[in-house]
């Protein structure tokens, strides 16, 4: 696990202007570009080149999905991105900009312009159209993204370390905010990047120390009322803040590099618990879009399971529409793995993605779920008409449909009567720790089989 890039620096920055390097540096030989190091002689420069009344404003510019390009395609790769994106970028510079290579996948542009002018928001957005244009690597054809954030020196003398900082805290929210986005600095993301660091700190120690556990909502047959199996989300027990939903904590260990260490700890908790169940009741698991372009995610989940001593056909694996769109071969390798090792495999949030019947024709999957937002909307006549739709075509396709967010007894009775097979959300059950769900199994079942749930 590592602290992101940002973060190692951003907070740790020093208070104070460093000293110019030398005159005269050599640029960054894969990019052409001055370095990082050049920084406070280019803000010099840059400010020398404004207007009296100006001011100095700083554009950080990051890939967004540059990891994957080294990881599928290799180094080699990597570095002909980086040389594009800064090809793209010299092209935009004008005699008041310039331009440096910060490192990596990050680039930063140093723009003089009047107060009033408005125009820094199109540059950055201009820029991040420019960057993001697809790039053909090695005869394939790649899509980067970019983020970018900015900040403004308003008073013309602060260091350049500062106007850095804050023009990063700013990037790293638009990354946060889900990337491909631009997002000017304000002074409270501060505060929240502080607050982040803090949380990431914590995590590390957390997921060791079993702070990180799995809670259980239970699925039902909507046709005869059964207990089928249970969905298992994280939860963080935080000895500071209580207890935490999986939105607070799973990105940032997805930006740290845990996201497998959280997934496999919390599988071996829900291992343990799953011994205790009736042996037809399965367990369903989410896995990130990071995890499931790793082509080792089969051979880690099964043995996990083996360990645990639980068939691999009591393991639903879910995906959503946004692993797939990352790469669709990385993805089509680990569901034939899992499903060849008796592993299910589920297309989650169905409906929300952009090409869902083309990865239903493309990929085999064993059940879909519907988004939560298609049963909100069920009262309504097209609401009705397209769950409808997904459910008949889950049943032409062989692959049962989950309804996910159900909340009242009308919903639930509409989408039995329309074919929906299986049950989760609010009127079953909320998302119970490992007791609570040992002591509704116990309630539910009887000697001689499966009961019904209440109501």
């Amino acid at each position: 696990m590592r602290v992101p890039r940002w973060a190692e620096w951003l907070l740790s920055a020093p208070t104070h202007e460093p000293a110019p390097d030398p005159i005269g540096a050599p640029n960054d030989p894969l990019t052409g570009l001055p370095p990082r190091p050049m920084l406070a002689e280019l803000l010099a420069e840059a400010r020398q080149a404004g207007q009296p009344d100006g001011v100095i404003s700083m554009i950080v510019v990051n890939l967004d999905r540059f990891r994957l390009v080294n990881d599928l395609c290799g180094h080699a790769a990597g570095d002909q991105v980086l040389r594009v994106a800064a090809e793209r970028l010299r092209r935009m510079v004008e005699a008041h900009m310039r331009l440096l290579h910060l490192g990596g996948d990050e680039f930063a542009l140093l723009v003089a312009h009047q107060r009033s002018d408005h125009t820094l928001d199109g540059l950055a957005r201009s820029i991040l159209h420019a960057v993001t244009m697809p790039i053909d690597v090695c005869g394939r054809v790649v899509d980067v993204g970019a983020s970018a954030g900015s900040a403004t020196d308003e008073t013309g003398a602060s260091p350049a370390t500062d106007l850095l900082r804050a023009a990063c805290i700013a990037m790293s929210r638009a990354k946060r905010d889900g990337g491909g986005s631009f997002c000017a600095f304000e002074p409270s993301m501060d505060i929240d990047l502080r607050d982040r660091a803090a949380l990431e700190e914590d995590l590390r120690s957390g997921i060791q120390c079993g702070e990180l556990v799995p809670f259980y909502q239970p699925i039902f047959s909507l046709r005869s009322a059964d207990l089928v199996g249970f969905e298992s989300l994280a939860r963080w027990n935080h000895p500071g803040r209580g207890m935490l939903d999986p939105g607070t904590f799973i990105p940032i260990a997805e930006d740290l590099d845990a996201i497998n260490d959280l997934c496999f700890t919390l599988l071996r908790q829900a291992c343990r618990d799953l011994r205790s169940w009736p042996a037809h009741l399965t367990l369903s698991i989410n896995v990130s879009p990071i995890q499931i372009c790793d082509p080792e995610l089969p051979l880690r989940l099964l043995q996990i399971l083996y360990a645990g001593g639980i068939a691999p056909g009591r393991l639903i694996v879910e995906i959503t529409e946004s692993a797939l769109v990352r790469d669709v071969e990385l993805a089509r390798a680990t569901i034939t793995s899992l499903r060849n090792a008796g592993v299910k495999v589920a297309l989650d949030d169905f409906g929300t993605g952009y090409s869902s019947l083309h990865h239903l024709r493309e990929l085999q999957f064993d059940r879909i779920k519907i988004d939560r937002s298609f049963i909100h909307a069920l009262d309504g006549f097209a609401g009705s008409k397209i769950v409808k739709a997904i459910v008949d075509l889950g049943q032409s396709l062989g692959m049962p449909v989950t309804a996910e967010g159900i909340e009242t007894l009308e919903q639930a009775t509409m989408l039995s009567s329309l074919g929906c097979t299986y049950g989760q959300g609010f009127l079953f059950g909320r998302p119970l720790p490992s007791a609570a769900t040992l002591r509704m199994v116990i309630e539910l079942e009887d000697d001689t089989g499966p009961r019904r749930a209440a109501g």
